[in-house]
This record gives structure tokens, C-alpha cells and sequence, in this order.
């Protein structure tokens, strides 16, 4: 059960996970995000300020204009 959030490829929802606790297993929630990092980033820069991703876009150097 996943909702998506004006984009469609990134999608929220909660995992469950057990984590051993004096030998026996607790289950924990844990919220979830995935999609693409340049899609999350383009869409909601606010919420991942914190990432730093470099595309192979960006590390290209910037074409030369040829003025005729």
C-alpha cells in the first residue's frame, strides 16, 4: 500500500521489521520513501536538502558554444 504524492514513480509507505530484543523478535515500523533520487530531489527539494547526488549529467563538462 503505497501513496504517491503528485509523482508517481516515488512512493511512501511503512515497512515492518523485527528486531531482536532480549531474545525475542519486536516488530518496529519504519516509514519508507523510494523512487528515483533525481525525481525525489526535483520534486520536493525542501524534504531532501540533506542528500547531496551528482548525476553523470552534471560532472560532464558544459558544451562550447560555436559563435558563426
Amino acid at each position: 500500500m503505497a501513496a504517491s504524492y503528485g509523482n508517481k514513480s516515488v512512493k511512501i509507505f511503512t515497512k515492518t521489521k523485527h528486531v531482536k530484543i532480549n531474545n525475542t523478535y519486536q516488530p518496529k515500523i519504519y516509514g519508507v520513501i523510494e523512487g528515483p533520487v533525481n525525481q525525489m530531489l526535483k520534486h520536493y527539494p525542501t524534504e531532501f536538502k540533506f542528500m547531496r547526488h551528482e548525476t553523470k549529467q552534471m560532472l560532464r563538462s558544459p558544451r562550447k558554444k560555436i559563435n558563426e
